[in-house]
């Protein structure tokens, strides 16, 4: 089964993209950010919030991608972010895609089916 990591802040979201993820049949992992992973944890693709940045600042989301990078190498990185400043970043912050909320729940399952296909 494809397992899709989700890190977000916002209980509200995490919760809505796992019911989402779930009930499209991925098996889903959820946490406020890296930290709640443990080390030996794998994932087919992540779906993140841009966790640590609450005023969007470029160089602290190209930390925040580096990290998760760093940790899941191979895996595709999808950013949900409220940010638009992010979404008009995209080639600069080194995410797969970029989906700005809120968001269409049919669009994102499209975007994730896309980079795992």
């Amino acid at each position: 089964m494809t397992t899709i990591l989700v890190l977000d802040d916002d209980q509200v979201i995490a919760d809505l993209l796992q019911t989402v993820l779930t009930d499209a049949g991925y098996d889903t992992l959820v946490a406020p950010d890296l930290s709640g992973i443990p080390e030996n944890t794998s994932a087919d693709i992540v779906v993140t919030d841009l966790v640590p940045v609450k005023a969007y600042r470029r160089e602290t989301a190209l930390e925040w991608i580096k990290s998760i990078r760093a940790r899941f190498v191979d895996s595709p990185l999808v950013v949900v972010t409220a940010h638009a400043d992010a979404a008009a970043e995209a080639d600069l912050l080194g995410a797969n895609a970029i989906i700005t909320k809120p968001f269409d729940v049919e669009t994102l399952l499209a975007k994730i089916d896309e980079l795992l296909g």
